[in-house]
Order: C-alpha cells, then sequence, then structure tokens
C-alpha cells in the first residue's frame, strides 16, 4: 500500500497547486468559488492518482495462481510387498487432483491424461528432477504423489514455490530383500574367499532366516541370518570354498525367511571369474626390508590375495612365508600364469618382463651401499623424491610431504612412459623419473627404480603414510587391468534392470562391438558399441530387461545375468519437504495465495485517466477558462 499513499499525496499536492489557495489567484471569479475549485480539483486529483500509481507500478488486486502440475511416481516400488488398492489409491488422488493432465516420473518424465494412467507402474527407477525441471519451465507448482521411495530425494529442493509432496504410508508387511552382493572380481581355483551379502529390512520386524550362496546353482555355503527390525539393514560375511578350473560362474545370494511376502528381491546373482591362476605374484630376486613393506601393502590395504617367491642365493628359492624351498623353473611358470606380477630385483630375470602381457610392477632395486674403507672419507649417494608428476595417479600422489621423506639408493632412473616420480641426488642435482606409467588396458605397466622405501615405514607419521599412498596408488593402478587380459568384458559388480552396463576395457581397441542375445526369451541379437577413447577404462551401454543375455566379443562368448530392479529392494523413505502424508491428499486452494499484481497490467486505468483528464477540460471550458 505505500505506493497507493506516496500517489494519494504526489495527486493531492498537484491539485492543491492548480486548484487551492494559491491556483486560484489566477482564475476568473466564477472558478474561484469554493464549489466549482472543489470539483475540478477533484477531477485534477483523480486523476493524478491514477498516473502516479501508474508510474509507482501500485499493486491492484490479487493474481490467479497457477494451476499446480500433479506428478506421479510410477516406479516398480509400489507394487513390492503391497496390494493393488494401495497404488489404486495414488491413481485416483492423481486423477482427483490434475486440472488438465498428469506428469509420470520414473524412468523418464512425459504427460498423459488423467484417463490415461497406467494400470500397475513398472518403472526400473524413481527419478523426478526431469519433472520437477519441466515444472520451473511452465512455472507451475507440483504435487508429487509418491511412495517416498526416491532415487534423488534431493532434487525436491529445486521444487517451484508453493509446491507439497504426497507421500502415502507403504501397507505394514514382512519383506527382507538382499540389497548387494560383494566379492573379488577373480579368484584363485582353492582358494576360499569372503562374500559380503548386504540386507534389508522393509515397513515390519522379521523373523529369523536362511541366507545360502550358490555357485552355478551348487551350494557353497549357508548360514542362518539373525531377525531384522523394520527399517534397517545389515552387512552379512560369509566364506565361500571355490573349486579349481578356469571358468566363469554365477554366484547367487538366496534368502529364506518365514512370512516374507516378496519373493522377487530375495536373490541377487553376478558373474565371477575363477582360475588356476595366482591372483598375484611377487618374485625377488634381491629380497629386503621393502620386500617385507610392500607386501603388507599389497595383501593388507588392497586384500589382493599374493603368493610371494624369494631368491636367497644364486639358484635357491624360497616360498615367502613357509620358507620352504621351490624350483626356479616352477617360479617362472607361476610368475607368468600370474593376474598381477611384482618383479623385484633384477628386472631382467629369464626375460619374464619382455614377454609379459599382463599388468606388471617391475621393480629394479638398488645393490647395498658398500662401507667406506679406514682412512677414506665417503658418503653413500642420497636421492630425494623431488615430487610427483601429471600422471593418472597426481591426484594422489601431489599432496604427499615430500621435503620431509627419507632419502632413496637409487642405481638409474626410468624411461619411456608417464613419468610418475622424479628425484634428485643429494637435493641439487638434476632431477630424473624413478617411476614410471606405461601402457594401458590389458597391458598396464610400472617401472620403479630405487631401495630404502622401508625407511619411510619406520620414520612413522606421515612418511608411512606416503610410504602407503604411493604404493596403494600403483598397485591399484595396476590391478585394475588384471583379469581383463582376455578382452572387453561386463563389471563385476551385479547388474540390475533400469542401470547402465558398465564394461571393462581388456585390449587396446577403442571400438568394440558386443552381440547381446537373450536366452529367456526370443528376441533378435542386439549390437552394443563401446567406445574407449583417451584413458578411459570403462564404457556404458544402455539398460536391459531383467534376464540372461549371451554376450559375444569377437570369437569369446559368456552369460551375463540382469537382476531385477532396484525398486524390489526395501528402502527407508527419505524424509519429505513441505509434505502432507495420508491416504486421501485433500485439492490444493487456490484462493488469494497468488502474488499481487501490478496496476499497470490492467488497461482500464490508462483510460480512466484519459477521461477524468478530458472531463476536467471540458469543465474549465464551461466555466469560461481555456
Amino acid at each position: 500500500m505505500t505506493a497507493w499513499l506516496l500517489a494519494a499525496a504526489l495527486a493531492s499536492l498537484g491539485a492543491w497547486l492548480a486548484y487551492g489557495p494559491f491556483g486560484r489567484r489566477g482564475l476568473s471569479r466564477t472558478v474561484a468559488t469554493p464549489r466549482v475549485a472543489w470539483a475540478l480539483g477533484l477531477l485534477r486529483g483523480l486523476a493524478y492518482l491514477l498516473l502516479f500509481a501508474l508510474l509507482l507500478g501500485a499493486p491492484f488486486g490479487r493474481t490467479t495462481p497457477p494451476a499446480p502440475l500433479v506428478v506421479l511416481d510410477v516406479s516398480a516400488s509400489w507394487a513390492r510387498a503391497a496390494t493393488d488398492a494401495w497404488w489404486q489409491a495414488a491413481r485416483d488422488s492423481a486423477r482427483g487432483l490434475a486440472a488438465d493432465s498428469v506428469l509420470l516420473a520414473g524412468d523418464s518424465a512425459r504427460a498423459v491424461t488423467p484417463e490415461e494412467l497406467p494400470e500397475a507402474p513398472a518403472d526400473t527407477r524413481s527419478t523426478i528432477a526431469a519433472a520437477l525441471e519441466r515444472a520451473q519451465t511452465m512455472a507451475r507448482p507440483v504435487v508429487l504423489i509418491t511412495d517416498g521411495e526416491l532415487d534423488d530425494a534431493d532434487a525436491w529442493r529445486q521444487a517451484p514455490p508453493g509446491s507439497r509432496r504426497v507421500t502415502l504410508t507403504r501397507p505394514a508387511a514382512v519383506d527382507v530383500g538382499i540389497a548387494s552382493l560383494d566379492a573379488p572380481a577373480v579368484v584363485t581355483g582353492g582358494d576360499t574367499i569372503e562374500v559380503i551379502v548386504g540386507v534389508a529390512a522393509g515397513t515390519r520386524a522379521s523373523e529369523a532366516g536362511t541366507l545360502r550362496l550358490t555357485i552355478d546353482g551348487v551350494n557353497a555355503a549357508q548360514l542362518a541370518l539373525a531377525p531384522l527390525d523394520a527399517g534397517t539393514t545389515r552387512q552379512v560375511a560369509v566364506r565361500v570354498p571355490v573349486a579349481r578350473g578356469n571358468r566363469r560362474v554365477e554366484l547367487a545370494a538366496m534368502l529364506d525367511i518365514a512370512a516374507d511376502v516378496e519373493s522377487r528381491n530375495d536373490t541377487l546373482r553376478r558373474m565371477l571369474d575363477i582360475n588356476d591362476r595366482p591372483r598375484a605374484v611377487f618374485v625377488s630376486t634381491a629380497p629386503d626390508l621393502d620386500v617385507r613393506e610392500v607386501l603388507r601393502i599389497l595383501r593388507g590395504t588392497l586384500a589382493v590375495p599374493t603368493r610371494a617367491y624369494l631368491r636367497v642365493a644364486p639358484g635357491i628359492w624360497r616360498e615367502e612365508g613357509t620358507l620352504a624351498p621351490i624350483a626356479e623353473a616352477e617360479v617362472l611358470k607361476r610368475a607368468s600364469a600370474a593376474g598381477l606380477l611384482v618383479l623385484h630385483g633384477d628386472t631382467t630375470w629369464s626375460g619374464v618382463v619382455a614377454s609379459r602381457r599382463g599388468p606388471l610392477v617391475a621393480w629394479a632395486s638398488a645393490p647395498p651401499t658398500g662401507a667406506a674403507r679406514a682412512g677414506v672419507v665417503s658418503a653413500p649417494e642420497e636421492w630425494f623424491v623431488a615430487g610427483a608428476l601429471p600422471s593418472p595417479l597426481a591426484s594422489v600422489l601431489s599432496a604427499l610431504p615430500f621435503d620431509s621423506l627419507p632419502p632413496l639408493a637409487v642405481r638409474n632412473g626410468v624411461t619411456g612412459g608417464v613419468p610418475l616420480l622424479e628425484a634428485r641426488r643429494g637435493r641439487q642435482g638434476a632431477a630424473q623419473p624413478i617411476a614410471m606409467l606405461q601402457g594401458d588396458g590389458a597391458r598396464r605397466q610400472v617401472r620403479v627404480s630405487g631401495s630404502g622405501f622401508a625407511a619411510w615405514v619406520q620414520r612413522g607419521g606421515t612418511s608411512a603414510d606416503a610410504f602407503s599412498a604411493l604404493w596403494g596408488a600403483i598397485f591399484d593402478w595396476a590391478a585394475a587391468a588384471e583379469g581383463a587380459v582376455g578382452g572387453v568384458r561386463p563389471a563385476y559388480e551385479p547388474v540390475r534392470a533400469g542401470e547402465p552396463i558398465r564394461w571393462l576395457r581388456g585390449t587396446e581397441d577403442t571400438i568394440v562391438s558386443v552381440q547381446l542375445e537373450s536366452l529367456d526369451r526370443p528376441s533378435p541379437v542386439n549390437t552394443v558399441v563401446l567406445s574407449f577413447s583417451g584413458a578411459r577404462e570403462t564404457a556404458e551401454s544402455a539398460p536391459l530387461a531383467e534376464g540372461r543375455y549371451r554376450v559375444r566379443i569377437g570369437e569369446t562368448t559368456s552369460t551375463l545375468v540382469v537382476n531385477p530392479s532396484r525398486e524390489w529392494v526395501p528402502q527407508v523413505p527419505g524424509a519429505p519437504s513441505r509434505v502432507d502424508s495420508g491416504a486421501s491428499p485433500a485439492v490444493p486452494t487456490r484462493a488469494a495465495n497468488g502474488p499481487w499484481r501490478p496496476l499497470r497490467d490492467a488497461a482500464w486505468p490508462f483510460i480512466a485517466a484519459l477521461l477524468l483528464l478530458c472531463a476536467e477540460w471540458l469543465a474549465r471550458r464551461a466555466a469560461g477558462l481555456r
């Protein structure tokens, strides 16, 4: 109202100046009578009031808020452990609230008429970002009807002003599902692996049950599962023995719980590669303290099963740990078959580096420094790490405290590839690379030169952390290619319907053609072209429907299992914002809730001001004034 008060004050001032005591002095006696002056002043004041109100943008009346856009979550989670009546209540609510159309949200956002609402929810995802973006474009508030289980619940913060979310209460039922299945990507035949199974409970506490793991349909392990409280999750570790062989098998986790009303989330499958070659082999022709500390990183931090062999004298080899004797020919055989090979000491041993196809860490150690002779002042050559160079591991290594690290003994620098670390002799010599990355895909190689890294661990503190970060990053980068020697293959995590499929790069080819054929239903062969541009190690393809597929890449054939979508896994609904809960949401009111409309948006004030000025002019002429 401030604009109206200011406009009234200005209009009164203008009318007073024109027809007040000062203004009447220049008028004739006829006009100078108070009655005529008041009439003319009133016309002038009303005209001024409208003109100043238009100029100041004075408000006049409320705008009518736009009808809300009804968004209905059509993800399959509506049908999990629930009756059809619950979904019908959501459909009826959407139909009653919709003014013109309903926007369906799930895999995508698409508009339908209230009569075209689906009879059953079937989308494999619960995303609302696209629907909210469309509502923002239309400048309309949103009424979102959902079961509360959204993949992108944070997107609700971008909802237009005046929006609200209606979360229908899920019927309470016993429902326990398998949310995750973690296992090593590649397993050595004859070993025992640890499998981590994630279990989630629904809206009601469950009874005790049984968790069973199978390999290619054969029982591999079984254990009792304690009851779960409603809305909780649990990680269960199961140790599974793996038979020897070289094959790709299907690992499945299965739940058996009494009174569980939803069976579609009780099984989760993934593929597992089993071979008789060791996952990682560490060969040292010159064992020292570095070997012990690096093996700790390889086995502990990265959890990579590793077999190590040490040459304690010319032609004499021992197995690390037991110190059992082993023939050099057997060591060479196992090193050649290793998924990841770490060769320490003499990197020219048996020519294994030149013939290596898989990932390799070739570590050339420096010989021990000779003791100083009596009467001779000498000091061993010390090399200090100067810093990390731009490389795929720069983000991990750039923050290491290089200025405070103990010195190394380095025989020669390394060449060829992407420099990883550089060092200087006595801190003042020319910098030389002492670590280098080479190759890509399944042919990743790391070349390292120098000894004395164990001194970093012995100093403790940040130096010990730098040792773990350096060797952890090296082994992690090299081991990422282990198991990919056979060519491009799907990633090892469980694949779910509605989610993109990740593929691991196994060759140096940048364009790979993959043929997918369903084994469950007759369908044409689907050809997918994967592009591994630059240094990318993974590529994604479009989601697939639930089922089993034959994967053919060149002459190689394997099997891909696609599990039911994540919508079938019990979830704890996120805390809603601006929510009205209930099975029968009320229609939002539209009365006088919109913002004030400016007077200039209407046409009549301009016409009225013009008519008032014309009326004043006619009255002045009638009074004998010009």
